[in-house]
């Protein structure tokens, strides 16, 4: 037998790389405290380097340590959250096993295609996100894909496919689950909504829109279903999903075509723990939007601003027509500037559609921890979270489209 030099590397493999390849097993809860120190941490550091006695001196030393601890903060926070960042492989495997057991049992042809399954978020958001996949999945193959025989009838392939698609967008996490089934079917859900008493009898179904028509699905109790069986039918699942996905700060919407098939889309943030927000200001308030969401501020010219029906204001940027949004309508407080030309817009994305955010002055942007109201109910108003500010104030982060929707629906 041969022996090897010392310090030799082993099957052609150098010893710096098999270190790298060694792992370490931490419990969550470890990474949990982990993530709270650190947020605790950048807390800390923006009250430091906020604080009167610092911010107003000129010496370059303590500058230079200040801006070289706000580095290593930042470092740290970036390190930190990827530790907690998992890919969505497993839950989308688990949807495998899921249309698998039942297609068999419905006696339907599925094929699943996954795609992106290596996007990586928040661990909590992908352990949450699984039972709302789940159900659009039982949802998509029990209503949405037909059987081989009525697929063949329709002109399509006898075997159905389920796609679920993940990828990033904007800063932000894009889950999709589309089928090419049968596609929702609207006058269907017009009628039962209006034979609930939720829509008048008197409205026309051709004058609900497809987006309005779709959304009732979410509604408590709602079911299209002829039967009741194990899987649906029973009115219970789709308003737990966009409570469930909602509640992760995220949003969910639906593309549908008869006979063409249905898409959920699902929008999430890639964590919920530490975001950079952009502090404003709208009366005598403060307030946080996720930088993520903002397209960019300006302050709007005389001939930008256009009134639709005395009421409704836009603002023309690059020829487009945005809607406009007074921050402090939608929150309930006074502002200073009335006359919109007085004041900043800000350019947010909610979903795939762009509008305007009136406020009164930008105070600056940082790194915001996002804490919990503890009460579901602040995010009907537009409202994620709270935090600390680096003097100590407390402010509100908001839902960006979660306001936007309050205040079109105002409107």
């Amino acid at each position: 037998m041969v022996g090897t030099p010392e310090g030799a590397p082993l099957s052609g493999v150098s010893v710096a790389s098999a270190r790298a390849d060694l792992t370490v097993k931490v419990t969550a809860a470890r990474l949990d405290h982990l993530l709270d120190l650190m947020g605790e941490l950048v807390i800390a550091q923006l009250m430091v380097a906020q604080d009167p006695v610092i911010a107003s001196t000129r010496d370059q030393r303590v500058q230079r340590n200040v801006s070289q601890l706000a580095r290593i903060v930042r470092e740290l926070h970036g390190m930190a959250l990827g530790l907690r960042m998992v890919t969505l492989k497993s839950t989308f495997q688990r949807m495998a096993r899921v249309v698998r057991d039942l297609s068999t049992r419905a006696g339907k042809r599925i094929d699943l295609v996954v795609e992106g399954e290596e996007t990586e978020l928040d661990r909590a958001i992908v352990d949450d996100l699984a039972d709302p996949l789940v159900h659009m999945v039982r949802n998509a193959c029990d209503h949405g894909i037909e059987l081989p025989e009525e697929r063949v009838a329709s002109g399509k392939p006898p075997n159905g496919t389920l796609t679920l698609r993940a990828f990033h967008r904007g800063g932000r996490v894009s889950v999709e689950i589309s089928d090419d089934g049968r596609g929702l079917q609207r006058d269907k859900i017009v009628r039962r909504v209006v034979e609930r008493g939720i829509l008048s009898p008197d409205r026309r179904p051709q004058d609900v829109s497809d987006s309005e028509a779709f959304g009732f699905i979410f509604m408590p109790g709602f079911s299209t279903a002829d039967s009741v069986t194990d899987v649906s039918g029973r009115g219970v699942g789709m308003d737990v999903v966009k409570r469930n996905i909602e509640a992760l700060h995220g949003t969910v919407a639906i593309r549908s075509e008869a006979g063409r098939g249905t898409t959920f889309l699902i929008e999430l943030p890639l964590t919920m723990a530490i975001i950079d927000g952009m502090v404003v200001r709208v009366g005598a308030q403060r307030y946080v939007l996720p930088t993520l969401a903002i397209e960019c501020p300006f302050r709007p010219e005389r001939d930008q601003i256009r009134t639709v029906l005395g009421r409704r204001e836009l603002a023309m940027v690059r020829g487009e027509a945005l809607p406009v949004h007074r921050l402090a309508n939608a929150l309930g407080v006074p502002a200073e500037e009335r006359d919109l030309c007085d004041g900043l817009l800000v350019i947010v994305q909610s979903g795939t559609a762009r509008s305007c955010l009136a406020i009164d002055e930008i105070i600056g942007q940082q790194q915001i921890v996002l804490k919990s109201l503890g009460d579901e109910r602040w995010r009907s108003r537009g409202v994620a979270g709270g935090a600390i500010l680096g003097d100590g104030r407390v402010a509100l982060v908001l839902d960006v489209n979660g306001l936007v929707q309050e205040a079109t629906l105002a409107t």
